[in-house]
């Protein structure tokens, strides 16, 4: 009885909540984001033996989607994905081939609960978790030619799969406090491998990022996700702490994330970085590290453009204990030097970078039983309409 009157008593505070909205009046706005490469690969081994070196090109990166209002104080964001469409399966670059393949990425709603203000936004659907500040940046408006790596292997860590998309709610808000700003987000999500499919024990998984603003603003109002370069001449410092934690499934017995990032801007100059552990208990006690740094400079150019050379370094390091943890070992170092020319819109962004990958172990990203990635040299177009 209890339990059906608690469910009445939501049930009317939901209609309550939406009492003063007026009628759906929804908005729609498709968009097309496109990353297309051209690759020289070269040092690439599988299968026990080396890949002669190769030119190729593809789209490493596609999405399609619809945005919009629902109603006034409720959004949407609805994205399909082709990656790695048309790649070589034997390019040094990482990800799968792709032969066609159109995926939904991602699909939710985001509800402003306090209409004035900014302070407290909830998600729910399918979305990318706040593990960290680089999980969360766009890839559209990195400064390297993607996404650091370790992003990839704190968020495999964390909900089972390296694009980090799972089922959830998030909770989350920014606003002013005294001169500075506060960003915060606090989710509940459910595990997306088979660690989550537990016949005996399960446990949510629980995470959070907080950031804190120094000088001029870094945002102007609420996104779940964050830029990489905000095109602009200015000073600030945007400092971050992100923490998940999981208890005890059919897997192992604990496990957990912690660590830091930090953004600084100084006119032109961008630097940012961020170190987070990855923390697994089973029979054996398991501790990997993530570690990314990045500098660039913007040059502002005539006509709106803006040129920037970038650097960097990001490198995961597992302990010996993988298997007990079901997770990785050894060392992956990826260093990534190139030079961006972007407008100032961000409608068109070209670039050339080049990629050297090292790495030691027994099975992480860049090595395993059947072989190692190569270095490569890339061109790419970058098309947001």
């Amino acid at each position: 009885m209890k339990k059906h009157q608690l469910i009445f008593l939501l049930v009317l505070a939901s209609a309550n909540l939406f009492a003063d909205e007026p009628l759906l009046k929804p908005t729609v706005k498709p968009y097309a984001n496109l990353q297309y490469w051209t690759i020289y690969s070269e040092g690439l081994e599988s299968g026990g033996g080396a890949s002669p070196d190769r030119a190729a090109s593809y789209f490493r990166r596609g999405r399609i989607g619809l945005k919009g209002k629902l109603m006034e104080n409720l959004s949407y964001d609805i994205q399909c994905s082709f990656d790695h469409l048309g790649k070589d399966s034997n390019l040094s670059s990482k990800g799968k081939a792709n032969t066609g393949d159109i995926a939904l990425w991602s699909a939710y709603g985001t509800y402003s609960v306090l209409p004035e203000t900014d302070w407290l936004m909830v998600s729910g659907g399918s979305f990318l978790p706040h593990l960290s500040r680089e999980s969360v940046t766009s890839p559209w408006t990195t400064s390297s030619l993607d996404k650091a790596e370790t992003s990839c292997y704190l968020r495999q860590f964390v909900t089972g799969k390296t694009n980090g998309i799972c089922p959830g709610v998030n909770v989350g808000g920014m606003g002013g406090v005294g001169k500075s700003q506060l960003l915060y987000n606090i989710a509940f999500i459910t595990r997306q491998d088979n660690t989550s499919i537990t016949s005996e024990n399960w446990s949510p998984v629980f995470l959070g990022h907080v950031i804190l603003n120094v000088g001029d603003k870094e945002w102007n109002s609420y996104k779940y996700c964050l830029s990489g370069n905000l095109l602009k001449k200015q000073k600030l410092m945007s400092v971050g702490f992100g923490a998940s934690t999981q208890g005890k499934t059919d897997v192992f017995k604990s496990s957990a994330t912690y660590g830091a990032d930090v953004l600084i801007y100084l006119n032109g100059l961008k630097l940012d970085g961020e170190y987070y552990l990855l923390d697994r208990k089973n029979l054996d006690d398991y501790l990997a590290s993530c570690l990314m740094v990045r500098a660039s400079y913007n040059f502002f150019l005539k006509k709106d453009w803006v040129l920037e050379p970038a650097i960097m370094l990001n490198q995961f390091t597992g302990d010996d204990t993988f298997q007990d943890a079901s997770f990785y070992d050894g060392q992956d170092r990826i260093i990534d030097a190139g030079i961006n020319l972007i407008s100032a819109k961000r409608k068109l962004k070209l670039n050339l970078h080049y990629m050297n990958r090292t790495g030691s172990g027994t099975r992480n990203y860049r090595v395993s039983s059947s072989g190692t990635y190569g270095d490569y040299i890339n061109f790419g177009i970058q098309l947001m309409i």
